[in-house]
């Protein structure tokens, strides 16, 4: 299923002011929260429904994109999940026989599945060893390609297999790659933390990589192409005459995955305009006189 539009989730119209998107959402929210609807999955869907439609309509920068792009503007796929890593791949198999399992920090779930399984310190009653955790760092296009590397535990070498699309700051459960347990007992698993290193040109929300472009005053008025800096190499896009700064330009396909899909979201370039600081006197004859024309009506 797709997903609903967010104007229609919160019952405001397009060109709603931020208080009334507001009250909308408080409205929605007193109605479905899961504190008030015990045990009701249908209020829990709305309530998560009107929290992600808010999120991002009470966002100047997301809003304008969502305006311009749908739900691709702001990292959305169209599926109906919301987004939830847990209900579309939480442990999977699939990579040379590597198990996976997403940790998403905060140690909540780690938390409530050591309670359950005994991730972390054992089930009681069962013989198990030590679980051991640990960090590698990847580049920022590894995160959005997927790379293989070697890490080195307790003196063990382990060939890591990391997905494309993997978030900085996710953890890889590494079945049985843990300490040795008592005899007859099961070894401790590996929770490796996954950190992305920055990049100075492209920043990434969901599956959107980010990124701006300067252009002078002359090119935004004249048009012109430009050479954007995507995870897939240079890409030169054109920006056409009468470009306003700001103004957000799609690259389809050259964003980041979805982990555990090949479909990849936008790459989003938003264009900034450089305003001259220090202008000749002949240039500013020119602009004044660009000015004077402007008023009297000649470029209408």
């Amino acid at each position: 299923m797709s997903k609903r539009d967010y104007y229609e989730v919160l019952g405001v119209a397009k060109g709603a002011s931020d208080d009334e998107i507001k009250k909308a959402f408080r409205k929605l929210a007193v109605k479905y929260h899961p504190d008030k609807n015990p045990g009701d999955k249908e209020a829990e869907a709305k309530f998560k429904e009107a929290n992600e439609a808010y999120s991002v309509l009470s966002d100047k920068t997301k809003r304008a994109r969502y305006d311009q792009f749908g739900h691709a503007g702001v990292g959305g796929t169209g599926s109906s999940d919301g987004g939830n890593p847990f209900g579309a791949y939480g442990g999977f198999g699939g990579f040379g026989g590597q198990s996976f399992n997403f940790d998403f920090g905060g140690g909540g779930l780690d938390d409530i599945l050591g309670s359950i399984f005994g991730f972390g310190g054992g089930f009681r009653g069962t013989r198990r060893g030590r679980d051991y955790r640990t960090s590698t760092t990847i580049d920022f296009r590894d995160a959005i390609f997927g790379i293989t590397k070697d890490i080195t535990v307790d003196g063990e070498n382990v060939k890591l297999k990391i997905p494309a699309g993997i978030h900085d700051g996710q953890s890889i459960r590494l079945s049985g790659r843990g300490g040795a347990a008592p005899e007859g007992g099961e070894r401790g698993d590996l929770y490796v933390e996954i950190r992305v290193r920055a990049d100075k040109h492209l920043t990434r929300e969901g599956d959107l990589i980010l990124s701006e472009a300067t252009i002078t005053m002359t090119e935004a008025a004249l048009g012109t192409e430009v050479d954007v800096e995507t995870v897939d190499g240079k890409i030169t896009m054109k920006v056409p005459a009468g470009t306003q700064p700001g103004t957000n330009f799609k690259l389809s396909g050259h964003g980041a995955p979805r982990l555990g899909s090949e479909e990849r979201g936008p790459h989003i370039v938003t264009i900034l305009v450089e305003i001259p600081k220090n202008l000749s006197r002949k240039q500013k004859e020119l602009l004044q006189e660009f000015d004077k024309a402007k008023k009297h009506g000649i470029f209408r």
